[in-house]
């Protein structure tokens, strides 16, 4: 990679990084584009120049959790619902959030995002995910069973200070339990 591609990647690295810091304290509807430019020192224009609107930076903030949500639908599109199928959906889902929680969180959280493009992207994969969860022809008891499952690996790891490789087994297996009612 050239020098200049270096420093182009670098800078837009520094913007998303920026943005999650910033999203997350100030909301999105909360950051202006001079505050993303400002403590990084560039312009708007340089901000510009990598992304076309601050709706831009979001998306892009936000594709790794989108282009990784889009794998796991893909791969368990050929899932049964079996419980071997089931727990290694569950383990997929805790290694996809754990890889990015905080953007994660800043959708789950910010009602501006969660109606922005992206946001709703982002929650319509979650529906096919809880979907496959849930069966064909799901119960009430169906239902709690997957937000519960969803809820324990969501919960776990936005807490602050846990270690997501460490706990891995001992999450997604209550999860597990909690989905299978065993």
């Amino acid at each position: 990679m050239s020098e200049e591609n270096q420093h182009i990647t670098s800078t837009k690295n520094q913007i998303l990084e920026n943005a999650r810091e910033l999203f997350a304290i100030h909301g999105y509807d909360g950051t202006s584009i001079r505050q993303l430019t400002s403590s990084l020192d560039i312009t708007p224009a340089a901000l510009y120049y990598h992304f076309a609107s601050k709706n831009d930076v979001l998306e892009g903030l936000a594709a790794t959790l989108h282009d990784g949500s889009d794998a796991l639908l893909d791969r368990i599109s050929h899932f049964d619902q079996s419980h071997q199928a089931m727990r290694e959906a569950l383990n997929q889902y805790y290694d996809l959030l754990a890889d990015d929680i905080h953007v994660f969180r800043l959708v789950y959280n910010d009602a501006a995002i969660q109606h922005s493009p992206i946001g709703h992207r982002l929650r319509a994969q979650a529906r096919e995910f809880y979907t496959y969860l849930v069966g064909p022809d799901p119960s009430v008891e169906d239902r709690m069973r997957a937000a519960g499952a969803v809820g324990i690996i969501r919960l776990s790891l936005e807490q602050r200070g846990m270690e997501p490789v460490k706990h891995r087994n001992v999450i997604v297996d209550r999860a597990f339990r909690v989905m299978t009612d065993t």
